[in-house]
């Protein structure tokens, strides 16, 4: 598959590329059940001075939900699994279906991007610009509220991380 660049899967390579923040965006999905892409998408989209508020972040949500839950997810579990290479099955085979099935993954969360620049250009008029970091803290802020993470919780930690790199990330 052949993708092509855009501004915020560039911004998304940059960003993830960034000391800490794959183990804190890996933590928020594995604990939370964040979207990564998510996260990223809040942060893209702050880093330019707009928060989404939970409608837009609702509307973003559904967007991208069967394609997370059909697709990407039983994906990732089929590719986790086979860290434990199952009887019978030579451990050469098993990495190499894991590396396969994580080519395939990358994929998706490239199709999942695209789905989210086309609903960002969607987007009505921001009310008023943020500086980044308020628009990426107010975003990221208002997901985890939505995915039910306490706001006192120490994973929000994450938020703070990923917001901080979102902003020095140096993107081509």
């Amino acid at each position: 598959m052949r993708r092509k660049p855009n501004a915020f899967w560039r911004f998304s390579l940059a960003t993830y590329g960034e000391p800490a923040v794959a183990a804190a965006c890996l933590a928020l999905q594995d604990r939370w059940d964040a979207d990564v892409n998510l996260l990223l998408y809040c942060c893209w989209l702050g880093r330019a001075g707009r928060a989404l508020d939970r409608r837009g972040l609702r509307a973003a949500m559904l967007k991208v939900k069967a394609l997370q839950c059909n697709i990407i997810r039983p994906l990732r579990q089929s590719r986790r699994a086979l860290k434990q290479v199952p009887r019978g099955v030579p451990k050469p085979w098993a990495k190499q279906l894991k590396d396969r099935i994580a080519a395939v993954e990358i994929d998706l969360e490239y199709i999942e991007h695209r789905i989210l620049l086309l609903a960002a250009k969607r987007l009505p008029p921001a009310k008023r610009k943020l500086t980044p970091r308020a628009a990426i803290a107010a975003s990221l802020s208002r997901y985890l509220t939505l995915l039910d993470v306490p706001s006192v919780h120490p994973d929000r930690r994450h938020a703070d991380l990923l917001s901080e790199a979102s902003c020095r990330a140096a993107v081509p």
